[in-house]
């Protein structure tokens, strides 16, 4: 028995295995109705969607086999996924030296026939493959071999589906530990209604983008899917078990319906909101409005907001309204020591080609905004590091927040394609200057 060799990109392998968090996972129906049909149409006893880490191959499903895992060193899969092969067939493993005494081919499970396709990420990476065995000699036909490799293309979309997910649970068990924060902020707030329309704004416009990305991603898959059971159904339907073509049926109505879940998750996730598109605004009508909102909290804290001057803006106005509540909320929590705390805003036009050391375009006009405050400020040095999510300059025992207000200011700045920066020293409070390109 000759062991196989390492795969040159292990260590890339192996974090990529891990970031699925899939390994010693329970069985899921989905991948057990792939193995299944991978056996009838391979008319194999034994299917297996193997993965392997550095000690083992675990079987996220098996058909036809009761054990969960074999030790790597007797693995065929780990031979499939360190070759060139896109299937990795041995007709009968009894006549090769690398397999001769291995113990599944003299004992349980006999195996004589093998065919593994790895399983690969979009990187190329292999995670572990798709196999049938058997314990007798056979050969596949080309449209068996077709066949399987669509299989194996279904099993990589599944757990690339359930890699997102994952994510996006995650992603919301923060953004619900956030909210409970932001909403002890919100009840203090004369307009409760307007904040939380600026946060679902948000929140909607990320789950648009999510929606078309993984619309687009999916279809080409499903289409192949679609494509080659027909012509499996065409060609091999009269040569499936009553079983196999009952499944094969069920499989083709199962991509159907995802295919129609996608058309109306695209369709939804690409609705224009009529609020959301750019307008052109006056500065000091979107300065009053969130003035409106913070009254409570200027008059507490003695706070005085003014526009020194004003210029008309192109911006979504709710995105650009959370902008401006963020940099004034962030100006009123390191003014609220001062006896005179003031917040000045003013705005110009200028030309983009007037600063060549910003990435603005020269053929462009711009709204030149200042947001300034006599608050404490901070050290320069930390000028791009304040945008940063979860950076903090001070402690909770100092000034309470949650390090993200200014990395949210800076993420609507890109999405309105333009620049910030922030001057400021210690003592001296701090000047915000911002650009955003004018509507031709």
């Amino acid at each position: 028995m000759i062991k196989a060799k390492i795969h040159d990109k292990e260590k890339e392998r192996l974090a990529l295995l891990k970031s699925y968090s899939i390994l010693d996972t329970l069985a899921e129906k989905d991948y057990d109705n792939l193995t299944k049909l991978a056996s009838e149409i391979c008319q194999t006893p034994i299917s297996l969607i193997t993965l392997l880490d550095d000690k083992r191959q675990w079987f996220k499903s098996r058909h036809g086999l009761d054990i969960y895992e074999t030790p790597i060193e007797h693995s065929f899969c780990a031979h499939a996924i360190t070759g060139d092969e896109e299937i990795f067939t041995m007709n009968d493993a009894r006549d090769d030296t690398r397999f001769h005494y291995n113990p599944l081919v003299t004992g349980d499970p006999n195996i004589v026939f093998y065919a593994g396709i790895p399983l690969k990420d979009s990187s190329g990476l292999p995670l572990g493959t798709l196999c049938v065995i058997d314990n007798k000699p056979r050969t596949l036909t080309d449209s068996q071999k077709e066949s399987l490799n669509i299989l194996s293309e279904q099993v990589i979309n599944l757990l690339e589906l359930r890699k997102n997910k994952l994510e996006l649970e995650r992603a919301h068990r923060k953004l619900k530990k956030f909210s409970k924060k932001l909403e002890k902020k919100v009840l203090q707030r004369t307009n409760q209604l307007e904040i939380k329309t600026i946060k679902l704004e948000l929140i909607n416009n990320d789950l648009a983008s999510f929606n078309h990305i993984c619309s687009h991603d999916l279809q080409e898959p499903l289409r192949k899917i679609q494509m080659f059971i027909s012509q499996v159904s065409d060609s091999e339907f009269k040569n499936l078990s009553a079983d196999g073509k009952h499944k094969l049926e069920r499989i083709d109505l199962s991509a159907s319906r995802m295919r129609n879940l996608i058309q109306d998750l695209l369709t939804y996730g690409s609705t224009e909101n009529v609020e959301n598109r750019l307008m052109n605004v006056s500065l000091r009508k979107l300065v009053d409005d969130v003035k409106v909102v913070l009254s409570e909290e200027l008059k507490e804290n003695n706070t005085v907001l003014k526009v020194l001057s004003d210029c008309e803006i192109t911006v979504r106005p709710i995105q650009f309204k959370q902008l401006l509540f963020n940099l004034f909320t962030n100006a009123i929590k390191f003014t609220k020591k001062k006896d005179f705390p003031t917040i000045e805003v003013s705005g110009e036009i200028i030309e983009g080609v007037a600063y060549p050391n910003l990435n603005l375009s020269d053929e462009v006009k711009y709204a030149r905004i200042f947001v300034a405050d006599n608050g404490i400020g901070f050290e320069q040095k930390y000028a791009t590091k304040v945008f940063e999510i979860f950076q903090r300059l001070h402690s909770d025992e100092e000034y309470q927040g949650t390090g993200i207000g200014l990395a949210i200011v800076k993420r609507i700045i890109t999405t309105h394609n333009g620049e910030i920066r922030v001057k400021s020293s210690l003592g001296n409070g701090a000047i915000f200057e911002i650009f955003i390109p004018l509507a031709n």
